[in-house]
């Protein structure tokens, strides 16, 4: 009967104490990946793709002025608890690097909760729309910015880069410009930072 009893007890505890009731789970739906910046009529949108297994990005448009204002914008309305930790990647278009990154590099290059590898590079609308279509560009497009890295050591590749190369006054600087017609290219783009507002 002892047994029996013990057996009964040992099953009953089993039941009643598995699971994990005040277990957190990290929410991945508000951790960033990559941001890309383009330009839609008239304004400015920042685009925050979200960290996922998805073959395909999941991405939320914030029409903002500036970077600042786009991560302020997207935490109070569209994505709580927004986490740049991870950025990776910031593709600016070629429409519109000179009116946003010497802004948006000074004000990532202020957060210290920012990940201080992103990449910083330029592209054309194709290498924009491949970036939209598969996860997988992605690191397509980083594999392809450490090759060009590799290959020139003068381009600077990351945000803290571009920052002290701004920071120099208006010497000119390389910095990666990805292109597609049919596939994926890189190649380095000068700066000159008298043309950047």
């Amino acid at each position: 009967m002892r047994r029996k009893l013990s057996i009964l007890f040992t099953v009953l505890l089993a039941v009643l104490c598995t699971g994990c009731d005040h277990a957190r789970q990290i929410e991945t739906a508000a951790i960033i990946e990559n941001v890309t910046v383009d330009r839609r009529g008239e304004e400015l949108v920042y685009t925050f793709y979200r960290l996922t297994s998805d073959e395909k990005p999941w991405g939320t448009e914030v029409p903002a002025a500036s970077f600042e204002e786009a991560c302020r914008l997207a935490n109070e309305r569209y994505i709580p608890h927004l986490s740049l930790a991870m950025l990776e990647l910031l593709m600016l278009s070629e429409d519109v690097y000179t009116e946003v990154m010497r802004g948006d590099v000074d004000y990532i290059s202020t957060q210290p909760s920012f990940s201080p590898i992103a990449y910083v590079t330029l592209c054309d609308e194709g290498a924009m729309k491949q970036f939209r279509q598969a996860n997988r560009v992605q690191r397509l497009m980083e594999e392809q910015i450490i090759l060009l890295k590799k290959n020139n050591p003068a381009v600077n590749i990351n945000y803290l880069s571009v920052c002290n190369s701004l920071a120099h006054g208006n010497e000119k600087f390389l910095v990666p410009f990805l292109s597609s017609e049919k596939e994926l290219k890189v190649n380095d783009f000068e700066i000159d930072p008298a043309k950047l507002k």
